[in-house]
């Protein structure tokens, strides 16, 4: 498992227990900083029964290299990183630095994160199906009861709740609605953040969604049917669909955008997709292995491969 993420002329890559930052050139990569997750889960208090009845916490816990790094985001304004490892536990970091604001724990493990529009929150999806926001700031605050009527230990807010497993979740640019991806096929729609509020749901995939890419008005998804959708999600309308960009599902979508130029980028497999506004396919670029994750920044396209711990691509200019 690997992410990545583009912040200014620095890399962000996930990939383990690690979390690099990389300045980028066009010959080569040079690591500025690590952050290790794992001295970070140690020193996270376990959540039991009598926590929440007389505030007091374990702090004892067994560390495993076996933890990596499942999901990760930036914040719109480039200055946090949230990530949820499989210890069920999320971080924010400084993203510059990489040094360590704030850790919690989350009942399961987390399958997808994203801040919301005004960096008050962090908003996780997990395999269980639910979706909880949290606050970017320490909080005192604990227990909640969840969308099932049910009583939870833990911190944070319940939004929605599903049968099937959540696979990404993101907040539209105007910060109006909550997306979350799911197993079935579909996109839920809610209002934010009374996520009880369902919008619509969009219907048209005929397998899994594992991401949604946003620009502005304009949402896109993509997942196992190896096709890339672009929505309204006022209403759950399919607005156009690309063909089926070959064998493998699309992995991961990201906007190539400047100016009034918009590309979609889509990796699936081994391979690299550019397509058009319109969702016609304009180029295919094969790599040697497979793609985990895909960032854009000043029209340059990166990948990191399961290979290695990082991988530098190329690029396309226009």
């Amino acid at each position: 498992m690997a992410t990545l993420h583009c912040i200014d002329d620095r890399l962000i890559i996930c990939a383990t227990s690690k979390i690099f930052s990389a300045a980028y050139s066009e010959e080569r990569l040079d690591i500025l900083d690590v952050f290790d997750v794992n001295t970070a889960i140690s020193s996270v208090p376990v959540i039991t029964r009598n926590s929440l009845d007389e505030n007091k916490l374990i702090s004892k816990v067994n560390v495993s290299d076996a933890y990596q790094v499942l999901c990760g985001a930036v914040s719109g304004c480039g200055s946090l990183l949230a990530v949820g490892i499989s210890a069920k536990i999320a971080l924010i970091l400084d993203a510059k630095t990489l040094q360590l604001r704030r850790a919690f724990r989350i009942p399961k493990a987390p399958t997808s994160i994203c801040f919301d529009e005004d960096i008050s929150h962090v908003i996780i999806g997990d395999r269980s199906g639910h979706v909880c926001r949290y606050t970017v700031e320490m909080s005192n605050k604990s227990g909640y009861v969840d969308m099932n009527g049910e009583e939870s230990l833990y911190e944070g807010e319940p939004l929605s709740s599903a049968i099937s497993m959540v696979l990404d979740v993101a907040i539209s640019q105007d910060g109006r609605f909550l997306l979350a991806a799911d197993r079935d096929e579909k996109i839920r729609v809610s209002r934010y953040p009374q996520a009880f509020v369902v919008q619509s749901f969009c219907l048209g995939h005929s397998a899994y969604v594992s991401s949604i890419a946003s620009y502005g008005t304009r949402v896109f998804s993509s997942g196992g049917d190896a096709t890339v959708h672009e929505w309204n999600i006022e209403n759950g309308s399919s607005i156009a669909h690309s063909d089926k960009l070959g064998d493998k599902p699309v992995r991961k979508l990201c906007i190539l955008a400047r100016d009034n130029l918009l590309n979609v980028v889509a990796v699936g497999g081994n391979v690299i997709h550019l397509l058009d506004d319109k969702l016609n396919l304009l180029k295919s670029v094969s790599t040697t292995s497979e793609i985990m994750d895909v960032a854009v920044h000043d029209m340059k396209i990166f990948t990191i491969s399961g290979c290695v711990p990082f991988r530098f691509s190329g690029s396309w200019h226009n």
